[in-house]
């Protein structure tokens, strides 16, 4: 290797004194050509620069004029000397701080001419110049140009971060697609302060995609939290700050319901000041049955009716006395040898689909199999219908369906009242066991809210039966946001034994991808911030 440059980055030493023979000597001239001091003076001197000829390559060296003007006259003989070079992959040329002597600009006037050298092999720039450059992107890298040792696990983040940052040098628009790419998956808003900007998470998302990762999204956020990207404990910076998120959309989004609900079922509730993380808060028959659902559509793959009972049966036998108890006609369906439907028009059947909404890939299938999963016990066309309108909810919220969209639809088709607002009914509300009573009103906690906590605290105010309204609307809101609080998520998953977790990590292993192809958070603005990566409002 040449004593007068490095390779990767490409760098041209501050002292060149002779040349092999393939080295150019770059230099800063006059138009005239009058090679008498500086650069231009060793030009001449040393490596053929010759005299009168102002422009271009004459023996070892390359001219470009700079002092004819400002700045903006420079850069059309600067984007020439890069074309020419680019051409000729034979040479290899060696910039000097061209303009920065004699003609009296800075280093960080001159710089940025230079940006489309960068990626270019045959062109190697001042370190001064290249620093300048690329020190926008150092800054958000926390590997690459960091002196970070390989060895403590950052290859990931060296070799990602090296290519992001070359990526920004390229003609192509390679990253911009990436980013725009990553936004459409509805990972725009994905720990948006974090420190890492949108483009950089981009194109690790896309390398994580092409190593082999089918459910992209959720895998992604899962993968990318569990690396700790930012806080590697190697670096001697302080750690930033960790956004506390976890993304598990399925059976616990309807479970911590229940939980937030347990202690309001009779102790009313009228407005929104609530603790979610009450110690005192339980799960209760809503989850238990949740969970017999969960099970059947695990393991009886033909979703009989008999499968069904058995595992409802089978759960209620398991947990007989949970928090709230279960209601007298339920009891007396769990203790039955022969069990029948016993005509129900309660929310019973509403408060455990939850799993309906999460497995099927067409609103017509969810429907069909919500309908099946309440008849076993309310088959009164009420009930059924309240298990339909909450499988729906879910299924629309899942698969990218804006708030509106699942207000007309649930309205139209359940003919349910949808137009009020929590605050409308809260002054009036009392308890209501019914699907009729129950369940619209879950679903307007969930369209008045702006995250999941708040669809929690907006159900449980309206003072109603708050552990079943909590149970379906945490599940609409659950696939809908897609994201909850680290320590809501354990808090609840900590109350629960070891068996329905069991069977909570198994519906999310088998069914997770349902939501990983097809979430979106409809609401978070896309378009405006599409818009803002291909005006540059924002930085890459």
């Amino acid at each position: 290797m040449s004593k007068n440059r490095t390779e990767q980055p490409n760098i041209a030493s501050g002292r060149i004194d002779s040349l092999e023979k393939n080295e150019i000597f770059v230099f800063g001239s006059n138009l005239a050509g009058h090679h008498m001091g500086g650069a231009a003076r060793v030009a001449n001197m040393k490596f053929g620069a010759e005299w009168g000829v102002g422009v271009g390559l004459t023996g070892q060296t390359y001219a470009i004029p700079t002092m004819q003007g400002g700045v903006e006259t420079i850069k059309p003989y600067v984007d020439e000397f890069i074309e020419f070079a680019k051409q000729r992959q034979d040479l290899k040329f060696l910039v000097t701080r061209i303009g920065c002597g004699i003609a009296g600009f800075k280093d960080e006037e001159i710089a940025h001419l230079f940006r489309k050298a960068v990626n270019i092999n045959n062109i190697y720039l001042p370190k001064e110049f290249y620093d300048i450059i690329v020190a926008p992107y150092l800054e958000h890298c926390f590997y690459f140009g960091k002196n970070v040792p390989r060895n403590c696990g950052a290859d990931v983040g060296h070799n990602y971060e090296e290519c992001w940052v070359r990526f920004h040098f390229n003609d192509d628009i390679y990253i911009y697609n990436n980013t725009i790419e990553y936004i459409s998956h509805g990972l725009g808003d994905f720990q948006a302060d974090d420190g890492v900007p949108i483009s950089m998470k981009a194109i690790l998302f896309n390398r994580f995609c092409h190593w082999g990762y089918a459910e992209t999204p959720d895998t992604f956020r899962r993968w990318y939290e569990s690396i700790d990207y930012t806080n590697t404990a190697s670096k001697a910076e302080p750690p930033r700050k960790k956004v506390e998120t976890q993304y598990n959309p399925l059976l616990i989004s309807a479970i911590l319901g229940d939980i937030a609900g347990s202690i309001y079922e009779f102790c009313p509730h009228k407005n929104t000041d609530i603790n979610l993380q009450d110690n005192r808060m339980e799960y209760t028959d809503d989850t238990i049955m949740t969970i017999a659902v969960a099970d059947w559509i695990l393991n009886d793959k033909k979703l009989t009716k008999k499968g069904l009972v058995s595992r409802m049966q089978e759960w209620g036998h398991r947990y007989p006395n949970p928090m709230g108890a279960y209601g007298e006609m339920f009891s007396q369906w769990l203790r039955s040898n022969n069990p029948k439907p016993y005509n129900s028009w309660g929310n019973g059947a509403a408060m455990r689909v939850a799993a309906v909404g999460f497995a099927f890939t067409t609103l017509e299938e969810t429907l069909e199999v919500a309908k099946k999963s309440a008849e076993v016990t309310h088959n009164h066309p009420e009930g059924i219908k309240g298990a339909q309108a909450t499988a729906a909810a879910i299924f629309m919220a899942r698969t990218g369906h804006t708030k509106e969209e699942i207000r007309r639809y649930i309205s139209a088709t359940f003919d349910y009242n949808l137009k009020r607002t929590c605050d409308d009914i809260r002054p009036t509300y009392r308890f209501d066991g019914s699907c009729q009573g129950t369940v619209p009103e879950s679903i307007i906690a969930f369209l008045d809210s702006k995250d999941y906590e708040d669809a929690l605290r907006l159900c449980i105010s309206l003072g109603g039966d708050a552990d079943t309204m909590g149970a379906i609307t945490g599940a609409i809101a659950g696939a809908y946001y897609h994201q909850m609080p680290a320590s809501l998520y354990n808090f609840g998953m900590n109350k629960l034994p070891e068996d329905i977790k069991d069977i909570i990590n198994k519906f999310d292993q088998e069914q997770g991808h349902m939501v990983s192809y097809k979430w979106y958070n409809p609401e978070f603005p896309k378009e405006e911030l599409v818009r803002k990566v291909r005006s540059g409002e924002i930085f890459i």
